[in-house]
């Protein structure tokens, strides 16, 4: 009786020490699954799709032969600077023929002028080696009458002289130099030819009625490089012609001879 006693009081521990166990569990997992709750980890979501870049408005502008950074970025309105930036041109000075360049902000491509002092300019830089003799002595370029002079006002609109002579008479080289422009495409020249002589002095022939010489010839005082016409903003055959000492127009007539 006693052992069996003893055996009913052990069961009865055990199921009590079962029962408290139980009691422990459902409270320690009362107690612990909220704390869990509060510091759980929350799950990565997918992350988004980069974003598509947003393309910036503007026009592709292609370079054409003489144009410079500095007119192209004038006539659009645009900053030199950050039209460089974004083409990766380190030296604004520098842009080729056939370049496409990206211009922000314009709504369509414009015609970009050219003028003469951004081709002398440029023949200076690109090669100042291929001058003559510093010495220049200028003969008159063509037979004819000079019909409109100099004007040497700051604000003067006329930086040569005309000479009348008939269409087609010979226009000759007025010294020896290699040709740094032949064409039509500075407005109001018409027919245009621009003669390097040294690294001071250039002469300028415009109105032809035909150019016989091309870019980059060397050319001899005294060699007939074009003809006498009326392109351009002429009202009567004649030959539009200038000296220039350092990229600005001088008086022909002293130094013609």
């Amino acid at each position: 009786m006693k052992s069996n006693h003893f055996e009913l009081r052990v069961l009865s521990f055990e199921s009590g020490c079962g029962y408290a166990a139980l009691c422990c569990l459902l409270i320690s997992s009362t107690i612990f699954i909220p704390a869990c709750t509060r510091h759980q980890v929350p799950i990565e979501k997918p992350s988004r799709m980069p974003e598509k870049a947003i393309e910036r408005r503007g026009v592709y502008h292609i370079v054409e032969r003489h144009q410079t950074l500095y007119r192209i970025c004038k006539t659009y309105g645009a900053d030199i600077q950050e039209v460089a930036g974004l083409n990766g041109i380190r030296d604004v000075a520098k842009i080729q023929t056939g370049q496409r360049i990206f211009i922000p902000g314009a709504e369509k491509v414009l015609k970009v002028e050219i003028y003469i002092d951004d081709v002398v300019k440029e023949s200076a830089e690109k090669a100042p080696e291929r001058t003559v003799s510093k010495r220049i002595d200028f003969s008159w370029p063509v037979n004819g009458t000079c019909i409109s002079f100099f004007e040497e006002e700051e604000r003067r609109s006329h930086q040569g002289i005309d000479i009348s002579s008939p269409s087609g008479m010979p226009i000759r080289a007025s010294g020896p130099g290699w040709i740094i422009y032949s064409g039509n495409t500075i407005k109001g020249y018409g027919n245009l030819i621009i003669l390097r002589h040294s690294e001071e002095f250039v002469t300028v022939y415009a109105h032809n009625q035909v150019n016989l010489v091309g870019e980059g010839e060397r050319v001899e005082k005294g060699q007939i490089i074009g003809k006498v016409g009326r392109t351009g903003n002429a009202t009567g055959p004649h030959l539009h012609f200038e000296i220039r000492k350092n990229n600005k127009a001088v008086d022909p007539l002293p130094l013609l001879k």
